[in-house]
Parts: structure tokens; sequence; C-alpha cells
């Protein structure tokens, strides 16, 4: 987490079920958002996200 900051990563994907990730990614760094992706909705708006 700490070199995606470093590194100019600020929005990470976690895919599959839970939000552990984002939520650790939060926690150690508040400039990194993290987004869920757990439904086909969800893949659907980080695509859109992504791609622009």
């Amino acid at each position: 987490m700490e070199w995606f900051g470093q590194n100019g990563v600020t929005t990470l994907y976690e895919i599959g079920s839970g939000k552990v990730l984002t939520g650790l990614a939060r926690r150690i760094d508040k400039n990194i958002s993290g987004v869920a992706v757990n439904t086909p909705a969800d893949i659907d708006a980080a695509l859109a996200a992504i791609l622009g």
C-alpha cells in the first residue's frame, strides 16, 4: 500500500467478495480510495471509471 501511494496510485479496485483490502488501504494511506467490485453492476461501473 505504501508503494502505491508513493507511486501515484489513487484508486484500488478489489475484485471479489468483501472489503478487507479497501479497508486496509484506507487505513494505511488516506489518499488512496478503494472500490469493492462484487456484483455485475460494480464491474460495469469499475470498467467505466477505468476506461473513461
